[in-house]
């Protein structure tokens, strides 16, 4: 880190509620950033930079402007409309560019170069050195592929503790949070266009900053297997690229408390809006297979990867109103999309869904997508397919960002619909491209197959929310019917089980944020309790607002409202210790009563996580509900106007 002395204060910028600042300095060439809230420094200035081969710096000239970054957001999950105005300055470096904005929910930087012909970026420096006394909220990888940091697929527990602490040899994923006494901020990136991905790792003997990690070019890759690519030999440099452009956010969210952090839009905010029309687009909840194990116990045949079992989801999610059905891995032979096994009639199948309402979505690894997106894509959608699932990219350099955007642009010309899976953390492409309904990146339900009772899944759960999340849509695929308290927890490949009460599941489908929402378990199971499963399946994706309780905590209660029309949800999860909460429902509109739907923990839930209380009460805003919630349990109230 540079002394703080040595550098001269190049630009200052300020949130219009004069609470975030970021503030840039320089002196000969070296650049660095610091920020803070409410006047307590958050992180300590530190270096930062772009180097680009051939390109060296003139003295900066600085512009201040605004900008407002309010927009209508018709396919963002946590509001309709969102309202953000900021304080921006650029340095002109002569070739290179460095724009900061501030705005009352955070502040971020961006580079970009204005060069002829091709740009060759050689690094980036960024760094987190945080001040004073804090918490770091951040996952890492714990299973690299053949010994890569670099390759892997985003998906381990959330740890809470010192930075210094981490092991130097793990690479450390964003978003990390970090909570101060009386501040909260959150790091992550957004606008990640041809361009690798923003990684931290702890330097060796230095237990106070996390630096970046970032992949450069792969040069050879071994993708035999149809499902990874590894690569086996890079570059020198993280890309190149246009030598006229801007490079990814920088973000930094800030708010008192975590509460502030979750209902945080800077990286919809910050991210390109769509061109063109998306009308057709349509966010939905997803009949899903795998999880389960294709698990239908109430039919005539032998299920699993054929026919007769994709059309027996496709009739409960017609049912269910669910618009979609996906065919998880196993329906194309030996993962060629373009071969499909004997025991799938998929002409029949997608028939069979259209005459019923219900959309079929393909998975498929990106590997065989690759260079040819146009043909696939086309193919499929021509023969009635609404979508892919693209699995398996464990990878996050300039080249996976590459393939992300243009596969995303070859599915909206077709009207297809995507979600990504193996994949790093979202960083705006879904309001470039809205047919990009979710991402993975995430410890999510399907851990639950392989991963026992040592695992700690319930206070993940509410980490998750303030670390994960923060990012964007998450594809958690909530939902499970067979459910067991901690201690009786066991991984089952073949018939999984969710850690913490059914109302816990439920209202997790509310709390996570994704236009895509997997219900994971079997239609057998939901048919069997169809009061519960219809309020499962009608719960919104799409919110015109969303709010946090301030009393929300990462170990211990996750309290959200959102409101849809009319209509007020509430949902909340606990952590590992029982506790009543007391809700009052002062924001109703006080023109009338309310009828409450109640789902909640019984008074047995501890002993049977399965079971649950699903009521109805007539309310006000006067009003205030007192749900009891078993440990590791949870509720979700949906509040309609009485007619």
């Amino acid at each position: 880190m540079l002394p703080e002395a040595a550098l001269a204060a190049l630009m200052t910028v300020t949130s219009p509620d004069g609470a975030n600042t970021i503030t840039i300095a320089h002196d000969r060439g070296k650049i660095t950033y610091a920020v803070s809230r409410k006047g307590q420094a958050l992180l300590a200035p530190t270096p930062i930079g772009l180097e680009v081969k051939g390109l060296s710096l003139a003295e900066p000239k600085v512009s201040l402007f605004e900008r407002d970054l309010s927009a209508e957001t018709p396919f963002y999950t946590k509001r309709a409309q969102i309202d953000l105005k900021a304080k921006c300055a650029t340095a002109d470096f002569g070739g290179l560019t460095l724009t900061v904005v501030a705005t009352d929910q955070g502040v971020a930087y961006r580079w970009g170069t204005a060069i002829d012909g091709e740009a060759e970026i050689r690094s980036e420096t960024f760094a987190l050195t945080p001040t004073g006394n804090y918490e770091a909220l951040y996952a890492y990888n714990n299973t690299p592929h053949r010994g890569d940091l670099l390759q892997n697929s985003w998906e381990s527990p959330h740890n809470r503790g010192d930075i210094g602490k981490i092991d130097p040899k793990r690479l450390v994923y964003l978003p990390i949070t970090l909570l101060y006494k009386d501040a909260a901020l959150a790091v992550t990136e957004a606008e990640l266009r041809d361009f690798p991905g923003l990684n931290l790792r702890r330097p060796e003997g230095d237990a106070s900053r996390l630096v970046a990690l970032m992949a450069t070019l792969p040069t050879a890759e071994d993708g035999r297997n149809r499902r990874q690519s590894f690569v086996t030999a890079r570059a020198d440099y993280l890309v190149r690229t246009p030598g006229t452009r801007e490079y990814p956010w920088r973000v930094f969210m800030m708010a008192d408390n975590p509460a502030g952090l979750f209902d945080n839009d800077l990286v919809e905010a910050l991210s390109a809006p769509a061109q063109g029309d998306f009308s057709w687009v349509k966010p939905g909840q997803v009949a899903w297979e795998w999880w389960n194990h294709w698990g239908l116990d109430d039919v005539p045949f032998a299920p699993g990867v054929n026919t007769d079992t994709y059309k027996a989801y496709i009739d409960f999610a017609a049912e269910y109103g669910l618009p979609y059905v996906i065919m998880d891995e196993g329906w194309a032979k030996n993962l060629d999309v373009m071969n499909i096994i004997p025991q799938i009639d998929l002409p029949a199948i997608i028939a069979h869904g259209k005459a019923k309402g219900v959309g079929i979505v393909l998975w498929c690894t990106w590997q065989q997508l690759i260079g040819r997106q146009e043909e696939i894509l086309g193919h499929y959608a021509k023969m009635g397919v609404v979508g892919f699932k693209i699995d398996f990219f464990d990878r996050d350099d300039a080249l996976v960002s590459r393939f992300l955007y243009k596969t995303a642009e070859v599915a909206a010309k077709h009207h297809l619909l995507l979600a990504y899976h193996g994949i790093h953390k979202p960083t705006g492409l879904s309001r470039a491209f809205p047919n990009v309904l979710a991402y993975e990146g995430v410890f999510g339900l399907e851990q639950t197959k392989w991963t026992g009772n040592g695992m700690d899944f319930i206070t993940n759960d509410i980490r998750l929310a303030f670390g994960r999340l923060l990012a964007g849509p998450m594809d958690y695929t909530p939902g499970a019917m067979r459910n067991a308290a901690r201690r009786d927890f066991r991984a089952n490949g073949r018939r999984p089980m969710s850690m913490g009460t059914r109302c816990r599941q439920a209202a997790l489908a509310m709390l996570y944020d994704t236009n895509f929402r997997m219900l994971c378990d079997s239609p057998s199971a939901y048919r069997r309790e169809p009061a519960y499963s219809r309020f499962l399946a009608e719960i919104p994706l799409t919110w015109d607002d969303t709010r946090c309780d301030p009393a929300s905590d990462p170990d211990r209660l996750l309290l959200v409202r959102r409101a849809k029309g009319q209509e007020r949800w509430v949902a909340a999860i606990v952590g590992s210790e029982k506790r009543t909460l007391d809700i009052p429902l002062k924001d109703l509109p006080a023109d009338g009563p309310y009828v409450a739907t109640i789902l909640r923990d019984s008074p047995v839930s501890d002993a049977i996580p399965t079971d649950y209380v699903l009521e109805h009460r007539t309310v006000s805003a006067k009003d205030s509900l007192r749900i009891d919630c078993a440990p590791g349990g949870g509720c979700l109230i949906r509040l309609t106007p009485k007619k």
